[in-house]
Formats: structure tokens, C-alpha cells, sequence
């Protein structure tokens, strides 16, 4: 994003003696939407996004779907009816936001959000190309069981970001014919349960599988708990996408969770803020699809107990 970052700050240099830019991004109200608020990885974004806004002397509101979808959509066409100046959207699905989108456009509300999706209206989605990391993910995989086997992905296919990580997967197993994948839709809300009960049915069901792919780090730590409630410790292991700091710790510790690909989601919030911060000025990015650095977290590679991940100088391939 330094290269965003610094055209805006170009930009807004042009832009400094236009007072009615200037005003526009003064006493300005955000509406902040997810529909699974209580997610880490989700939780981290828009906290660090709200935290940002703050810093900016902005007036925020959060709503938590708790799940809930249409609930989602209404609180952010109610921040919108309200006067608010801008949307930001934390992991709701914006194939799922296709009002919300069209109303924030006819309104002239910048409509911006964290992992996402991409599709027309909004102005921006922020995150990583999920594809690629689900690529990454998969190979690391893949190689840990010399390209034949039996394996599991679970995985809740209707966030973009996750869909995206799922199509990274599928594209490395179609090159290993040895690979048996079975495929398991998490049920959202309570997705922490149902991985649980899930993978506990599976190794009983399966005495072959090798390892588990799961779409989103939230998952990691109750598949690891089933995995060694099943006695399967050192024979099962999981590869992972987020890198929250549970689950950095857990493949620190070198148990069944060998590796996530880690999101400097901290900062997804942050640029997201700025983002709408520069579109209210009238500065809109060149791209409506802004991707950070993501870094492969392996026990060797894992941060030391208590360290934040240093996205600056981490690796993302296991041969560097």
C-alpha cells in the first residue's frame, strides 16, 4: 500500500486549496458493518479501522450481524438514511450487499471494504489476492504428503475471501491425482462447534485422512483439538489462512497445526479508513481491489511467544 499511499499523498497535495475536499473530510460519520463481528480476524479489522477513523476525529458506529446477513444490510442502509458519510464493510459478502452498494452510489457515500469481494460500486476492497494464498496454502500441503493421499477442506463458501482460498486449493489438487479431497461446509454462526464435531466425525468415519485445509484460522485450534482428542496427533496435521495470534502461537508450539498463511489484517483496517478518508476528498484509488502482503507462518518461521509478526521482512515461500 506505500505506493497508494503515497500517490494520495500527491494528490492531496494538488488538492489543498479545494476547501469544499478539504471540508468534506471533516466531521465526518462512518458506519461500520460485519456480519461476524466476533470472529478474530474479523473483530481485529474493524477495530484497527474504528481505532484509525478515531485518530481522524471521526464518529463511528459498529453493527455486529451476529450472523445475520439482512440484519447487516439494513444497519448499514440505516447509517446511510441517517446522513452517515461512508460505509465501511468488514467481511459481510458484497455479492450479498448489492443494495447496500447501489443506495451507497446513488447517495454518494464511499463504499469500502475488508475481504470482501469484489464487485461493481463499491470503491474499494481491501485484503489479499485469496486465491494465491490458497495456492500457497495448498502447495505447502501438498508437498507434506509427496502429492498423493487423502485429505479434507472445511470451509464456509459464501465470503468471497474464503470461496477465493477454496479455488487456490482445488486448482493445486487438480495437478495431484493421488489427492482424495472431501469437502465439508461449516455452518455460520457457531462454526467454532461444528468444525469441532465435523473433524471429530471425519477421523472416525476416515482412518486415512493425512491432513486438513481450513479456509480460516478460526477453525485451526477446534480441528487441532479434534485431532488430538482422536489420539491422531503426528499423523494428522492442518494448514491454515489468517494468522491470528492463536493460531500463530499454535504452529508455534509444533503441534497439528503445521502452517497459516498470515494477513496483516491490523493494518487491512487501517488502509481501509484511508481509503475512505481520500474518496471523501474526491480522490478515488485506481483500483477497486487493494491487496497487502500476506507471509507463510511455519514453526520456523513462527514470531517468538507474545511477538507480532513483522510483515516487513517475513517470507511467504517455505524456500526462502
Amino acid at each position: 500500500m506505500t505506493n497508494f499511499l503515497t500517490k494520495f499523498a500527491g494528490a492531496a497535495a494538488i488538492a489543498a486549496g479545494m476547501t469544499a475536499g478539504a471540508a468534506q473530510a471533516q466531521n465526518v460519520k462512518l458506519g461500520v458493518v460485519a456480519v461476524n463481528y466476533n470472529s478474530p480476524s474479523i473483530q481485529l479489522q474493524a477495530d484497527s479501522g474504528i481505532a484509525r477513523a478515531r485518530e481522524l476525529g471521526w464518529e463511528v458506529e459498529l453493527f455486529d450481524g451476529q450472523g445475520d446477513q439482512v440484519a447487516t444490510n439494513n444497519a448499514a442502509m440505516a447509517y446511510i438514511d441517517r446522513g452517515f458519510n461512508a460505509i465501511l464493510n468488514v467481511a459481510s459478502a458484497n455479492t450479498q450487499m448489492s443494495g447496500v452498494i447501489k443506495y451507497a452510489g446513488e447517495k454518494d457515500v464511499p463504499f469500502v471494504s475488508t475481504f470482501s469481494g469484489l464487485v461493481p460500486g463499491i470503491t474499494a476492497d481491501v485484503g489479499s489476492n485469496n486465491t494465491a494464498d490458497g495456492v500457497i496454502a495448498a502447495t505447502e500441503l501438498v508437498g507434506r504428503i509427496q502429492g498423493e493421499g487423502h485429505i479434507a477442506a472445511l470451509n464456509w463458501n459464501v465470503l468471497p475471501a474464503l470461496i477465493e482460498r477454496q479455488r487456490g486449493l482445488e486448482a493445486v489438487m487438480a495437478g495431484y491425482p493421488g489427492v482424495d479431497i472431501t469437502k465439508v461446509e461449516i455452518k455460520v454462526p457457531g462454526q467454532v462447534d461444528d468444525a469441532y464435531a465435523q473433524t471429530t466425525n471425519l477421523l472416525l468415519a476416515n482412518d486415512d485422512i493425512k491432513a486438513i485445509w481450513v479456509g480460516w484460522d478460526e477453525l485451526a485450534a477446534p480441528v487441532a483439538r479434534a485431532i488430538e482428542q482422536a489420539g491422531k496427533e503426528g499423523e494428522v496435521f492442518v494448514v491454515s489462512q489468517d494468522g491470528i495470534p492463536e493460531v500463530l502461537e499454535l504452529v508455534r508450539q509444533g503441534g497439528p497445526v503445521e502452517l497459516t498463511v498470515a494477513y496483516d489484517v491490523h493494518r487491512m483496517g487501517v488502509v481501509a479508513v484511508d481509503v475512505i478518508d481520500e474518496a471523501l476528498k474526491g480522490n478515488m484509488p485506481s483500483t477497486s481491489l487493494l491487496t497487502l502482503k500476506p507471509c507463510l507462518v511455519t514453526q520456523d518461521t513462527a514470531p517468538a511467544k507474545g511477538a507480532a509478526l513483522d510483515f516487513s521482512s517475513c517470507s511467504l515461500f517455505s524456500g526462502e
